[in-house]
């Protein structure tokens, strides 16, 4: 598990916090995760998991000796950063606040957050609800921690599933400094950008890095699609087994340019494959020449 065995990326999943959330590390352990991604509460309620001081400094200390240095924080699914809705907006800006200061309690240096819908408002009205967010919260955040914003997929009339978007909200952010992105690759290749080959995934980052900045993306989600191209369907698939396949993700092991990018399976919880078996797989991948 010491980061200087590993040849390529780190990679890891995300894994339950369930009964006490030191217990999610003893799980990245278990699958042989080499970095890890929690929730700190249940994903579809809006009440906070109480966190004791025990288990955060057990927490703390498995994680240092796991070498899990830079864990993710997800935002739960409920929150709408880009709602015209001002008592939902309110309210999803207090459950950003709440992570970010979690993370600053987990000693963890990211908080991932999903962008949201601006329902029937335009492009410039979201990216302007969703800075105003993040500006609001800029005080909580201390160096070297970081949100991350995630693309989304296209689906009805969720916003956030395209690069240029990314670049319209650091437009209006005070300080650009702590923002940074994480890269879904199963809802990118949802949205229509073909990331199944070599060449139109590393087309796809360096436009990303072109627009957005060269040193902002901080992590990668790394899933399989059960959607085509463009098919706006948000449903992962183990790795190798549905419409990306496994170019994109032998070059996301293999690239030097991956190399120091965390990189989370968000893939199904099922009996078929396991996490274990998704890793084993891309740790293949890795190693081969």
């Amino acid at each position: 598990m010491a980061k200087e065995n590993i040849i390529g990326p780190r990679i890891g999943a995300h894994k339950s916090i369930a009964k006490s959330i030191d217990l999610a590390v003893d799980r990245g352990i278990q699958s042989t995760c080499e970095c890890l991604q929690i929730f700190t509460r249940p994903p579809r309620r809006w009440e906070a998991t109480k966190l004791t001081p025990e288990a955060i400094q057990t927490f703390i200390e498995k994680s240092r000796m796991a070498n899990y240095y830079d864990t993710a924080i997800h935002m739960p699914y409920l929150p709408n950063l880009a709602s015209p809705d001002d008592n939902l907006f309110t309210k999803s800006v207090e459950v950003l606040t709440e992570e970010v200061e979690k993370m600053t309690l987990l000693h963890t240096p990211y908080v991932i957050t999903h962008l949201g819908s601006p329902k029937d408002h335009d492009e410039n009205f979201a990216a302007k609800r969703v800075a105003e967010a993040l500006n609001k919260v800029r005080k909580y955040i201390k160096k070297p921690s970081m949100i991350l914003l995630e693309n989304s997929t296209a689906k009805r009339k969720t916003w956030g599933n395209k690069i240029d978007h990314f670049e319209e909200i650091l437009g209006f952010v005070q300080e650009e400094h702590y923002i940074g992105v994480c890269f879904d690759t199963a809802h990118a290749f949802s949205s229509g950008y073909d990331i199944s080959t070599t060449e139109g995934l590393n087309e796809v980052i360096d436009k990303l890095e072109e627009m957005v900045g060269k040193y902002k993306l901080k992590l990668f989600h790394i899933n399989d699609s059960k959607g085509p191209l463009g098919s706006g369907i948000d449903h992962h698939e183990h790795i190798g087994k549905g419409y990306i396949g496994l170019d994109c993700f032998k070059e996301l092991m293999q690239n030097p340019r991956y190399k120091k990018i965390p990189m989370v399976l968000e893939t199904p919880k099922d009996d078929k494959i396991g996490d274990k078996q998704n890793l084993d797989l891309l740790r293949k991948l890795r190693s081969q020449n």
